[in-house]
């Protein structure tokens, strides 16, 4: 169950002004809603047995524990006597966007695997784009220019990255 950022927003106002509180504990918004069966937020936390709140607990700690890894990638081309090493660094793994509805998970990234570099520009340009979202008018306030990476965020497959 998915619910958009304006409903999130609306959800947490609304518990806000109902709890008389100012500030939003993740806590105290779990016990405050176990009272509320007929809360449309109920049956995301309150939807599954114990048993299966822990065990999506325990595969979201998996994801976490998996995410951010990196893995380096050395290329080297020689021509005659001059040889050009280039080194990138890449996630270690990947999720492709296509399986998570089936359940999906992670690859390793081979690094010469053009598809899965792809998938990974897809998601670095998604991943900009909620960054811009998010902190776009700090950075305007202090001056920063961020057209570069509007401009990579901007590309469905962020292919007008692979020249930076």
């Amino acid at each position: 169950m998915a619910f958009k950022a304006k409903d999130r927003q609306r959800i947490i106002d609304g518990y806000l002004a109902e709890s008389g509180r100012n500030m939003f504990v993740p806590g105290e918004f779990v016990d405050w809603l176990a009272d509320r069966p007929d809360h449309e937020m109920y049956d995301a936390f309150y939807g599954m047995s114990d048993a299966e709140a822990a065990r999506q607990h325990r595969i979201a700690l998996a994801r976490r524990m998996a995410s951010g890894l990196r893995i380096v990638a050395t290329t080297s081309e020689s021509t005659s006597n001059v040889v050009a090493v280039t080194t990138r660094e890449y996630p270690a793994y990947v999720s492709p966007m296509a399986g998570r509805r089936s359940g999906g998970g992670y690859e390793p990234v081979d690094a010469q695997d053009e598809a899965q570099l792809a998938e990974i520009r897809r998601q670095g340009a998604g991943a900009l784009r909620g960054w811009l979202s998010r902190y776009r008018g700090a950075f305007e306030h202090a001056g920063v220019d961020l057209s570069a990476i509007e401009e990579i965020a901007a590309s469905e497959d962020a292919s007008v990255a692979q020249s930076a």
